[in-house]
Order: C-alpha cells, then structure tokens, then sequence
C-alpha cells in the first residue's frame, strides 16, 4: 500500500503523506476551498510517495531493511565464528 500526498504546483505546497488517496483528495478539497476559491490550480495533483518522503519524521519506528540487515549481519558473524573458530 503506498501513501499519498497531495501537491499544489502553484502554492508549491504538499500535504502529509496520507495512508488513502481519499484522505489526500480531501486535503486537495480544502485547499482548493480556502486558498484558490474552489478552482483547480496549475500542477495540482496526487502523488505515490516512496522512499524516504513516504516515512512520517515525527513516528520513530525501526525500518524493516534496517532490521533485516541487521539479521543477515547476525548470521554472518555466526558462520564466519564456526568456520574460524575450529
């Protein structure tokens, strides 16, 4: 499921990445009410976030490719210790 985020080319302004496109189309609506008088502006969109812009910088969470990196180095060691360790 990839997040959503709503982009305002003419304000050059982006809302918070959203779980659903519908809560993403409802920051749309409300910009479009309270800044541009309900008419569509140019560059107005709704974008797939991916990567980093997709993570919320106020959520501490542990990223799955961190831990299973962490994992695989694990394994590493284990093997390098029992094939040097004899």
């Amino acid at each position: 499921m990839s997040p959503y985020r709503y982009r305002c080319g003419q304000c050059r302004a982006s809302s918070p990445p959203t779980v659903t496109r519908s809560e993403a189309e409802a920051h749309r609506d409300y910009h479009r009410a309270s800044v541009h008088g309900d008419l569509v502006p140019d560059g107005d969109a709704i974008e797939h976030v991916r990567g980093d812009a997709a993570r919320d910088p106020d959520a501490r969470y542990l990223s799955t490719r961190a831990v299973l990196l962490g994992i695989a180095a694990l394994a590493l060691a284990s093997f390098i210790s029992r094939v040097f360790g004899r």
